[in-house]
């Protein structure tokens, strides 16, 4: 009967129906009365046939929670998951349709692929996505994209490349905050997060290399932390000297320096240089020396 109903749903669309639905013609020729009639008739006996032979039809579907039903029926831990993640905490919800899709012969396929990710990521050009497309994997991602097997699971190096879904949804994880570090200023969450991530790496790496490169990315974060609490220091101190209009430049490059951290957070973590380097280290570097250049004036102009 699902299958009827998103069927309907589908022709609906498909026919232009009108609100007249009773009398109104369908383009194949038909009133949706009839069609309605033929639907259920054909459905009912193709639910029938599929049944017997455990084959699941071509269905759309249209609602998140007809997938929740059934799924948290076959394996409640994903669903949980899944609620504790970001992506269902978030407004709007990321639910299953948002990366599945609604049509259930496709769902796996396309939750596969980033590009289902990267619009809801800010696009091509946001630091966390071009952080990835710009590192060893996202190029050898491009490259060889077209030949992967997208119906295989994220386990045992199955891809080549690793994709957004490979690292953060392995082994079908479903609660991507696992995956990620959400405050760059203490390592609170560094065990939790390398444990993690480490399961990941070690299908292609060795474990020496996977410590050497966390340690060296933890290294490389905490210059940048010290950068970043350095110029916050001194933006508190000069408080006391001048009101919040004289430190408003100040403050808005403070605010460029938590981009920038980042974008040494997320190019340790993609192990993109470019993130790491040009985008991160020298760009704290030149912050922090605006913020000094800024506040030394202000004493200048003081006097």
């Amino acid at each position: 009967m699902l299958a009827c109903f998103c069927h309907f749903l589908f022709l609906m669309q498909r026919c232009g129906a009108t609100e007249n639905i009773a009398n109104a013609n369908c383009r194949c020729g038909f009133t949706y009365v009839r069609q309605i009639f033929y639907i259920f008739i054909v459905s009912m006996f193709s639910s029938q046939v599929f049944a017997d032979k455990n084959i699941v039809p071509t269905s759309i579907i249209s609602e998140n929670k007809v997938c929740i039903q059934c799924h948290e029926n076959e394996n409640k831990q994903l669903i949980n998951d899944w609620r504790n993640s970001a992506h269902a905490k978030i407004i709007p919800v990321v639910d299953c349709i948002s990366c599945h899709g609604g049509i259930h012969e496709d769902a796996v396929v396309k939750s596969r692929h980033d590009q289902t990710c990267i619009p809801c990521h800010g696009g091509k050009e946001a630091s966390v996505v071009h952080s990835y497309s710009s590192s060893k994997h996202g190029t050898l991602m491009k490259l060889e994209k077209n030949s992967y097997d997208w119906n295989l699971p994220f386990v045992l190096a199955n891809y080549r490349a690793p994709g957004c879904g490979y690292c953060h949804m392995h082994k079908s994880n479903h609660n991507v905050s696992t995956t990620v570090r959400h405050d760059l200023m203490n390592d609170l969450e560094t065990k939790y997060v390398t444990d993690s991530m480490s399961t990941v790496c070690q299908d292609c790496h060795s474990p020496r290399y996977i410590s050497r490169l966390f340690s060296n990315g933890e290294g490389m974060l905490e210059i940048a932390r010290k950068k970043y609490r350095e110029a916050n220091n001194l933006i508190e101190q000069a408080t006391t000297e001048f009101g919040a209009e004289k430190l408003a430049t100040a403050n808005r490059q403070l605010m460029k320096m938590q981009q920038h951290l980042r974008n040494v957070y997320l190019g340790a973590g993609h192990q993109s240089p470019d993130y790491q380097w040009w985008h991160g280290q020298p760009a704290l570097d030149g912050d922090l020396l605006r913020i000094k250049d800024n506040l030394g004036e202000l004493r200048r102009l003081g006097k």
